[in-house]
């Protein structure tokens, strides 16, 4: 029995739900801001109350739907599949196959190693060692890094921090940021939303209930687009940088390396 039936068997159930919904207005309005996070935020604050694997279910249908919805709304939507269509290839191939090893792999190990890529990227943008480097953006470097983003998402079903990178990297402006996230994320999400439809990973009540909350996560989406107009290229990068370094923290936490940190180095 899922923990879904558990929430449905409880007095707790119109509490959970709309503690459910809250969270994923919240993780809208991330989302709308700066054009990621819905998957991180819905997450790490699901996960305070149910177990991850429900919370990494749950955010498939919002994500799926938010993405398609940020990428609609973009600028030469065309243009823009065609020139990113190996990495979009790529992206979709290893979504699927990794998403479906994700339930059977140890996760700790899967988020230190992100969690740490991620601060290591973090620090070295602060320190200005990116600042006059671009990658080229060529037919390998398209299946490399859709590779990347793909294996990440289907282990963790995170997208948000190597796709940041990888656009950081390629200097991409605010609006280009944003566009590209929300067909990156798309593509993967109708990778993973394939995986647990064929595989019989997704019940009737959870998609359900996955399906509900898409009407929170698009209405904080709109809140959140109302904010970005106000955000500055160099501010929207700073708040960028601050996402990436919490969802850093976010993983290590969750791969009990912080824990291990403080246990081992607090009693010297």
């Amino acid at each position: 029995m899922s923990d879904l039936l558990d929430y449905y068997n409880s007095d707790f159930t119109n509490n959970l739900i709309f503690l459910t919904a809250i969270v994923f207005l919240i993780a809208g309005i991330v989302k709308g801001s700066i054009g990621m996070g819905l998957p991180l935020v819905s997450i790490s604050l699901l996960s305070l109350y149910t177990s991850p694997r429900l919370a990494m279910m749950l955010i498939i249908v919002p994500t799926l739907v938010t993405n398609f919805l940020q990428f609609y709304r973009s600028a030469r939507k065309a243009e823009m599949v065609l020139s990113n269509k190996f990495l979009l290839g790529s992206l979709f191939v290893c979504t699927i196959m990794f998403s479906f090893f994700s339930f059977l792999l140890e996760q700790k190990t899967l988020s230190f190693l992100l969690g740490t890529t991620i601060f290591i990227f973090i620090t070295y943008r602060w320190s200005g060692f990116f600042s006059s480097r671009k990658i080229v953006f060529d037919k390998s470097s398209q299946i490399i890094s859709g590779a990347i983003i793909g294996i990440a998402a289907g282990f963790t079903h995170v997208w948000a921090p190597t796709i940041a990178i990888l656009l950081m990297l390629r200097k991409a402006n605010k609006e280009q940021f944003v566009s590209l996230t929300g067909l990156y994320i798309f593509v993967g999400s109708l990778g993973l939303f394939s995986t647990h439809y064929f595989y019989d990973l997704l019940d009737s009540q959870i998609f359900l209930f996955s399906t509900i909350m898409i009407f929170p996560s698009i209405f904080g989406f709109f809140i959140g687009e109302k904010i970005r107009s106000f955000i500055s290229e160099q501010f929207f990068e700073t708040l960028l940088l601050i996402f990436l370094l919490f969802a850093s923290i976010n993983l290590l936490y969750k791969s009990d390396f912080i824990t291990y940190f403080i246990k081992t180095f607090g009693k010297s």
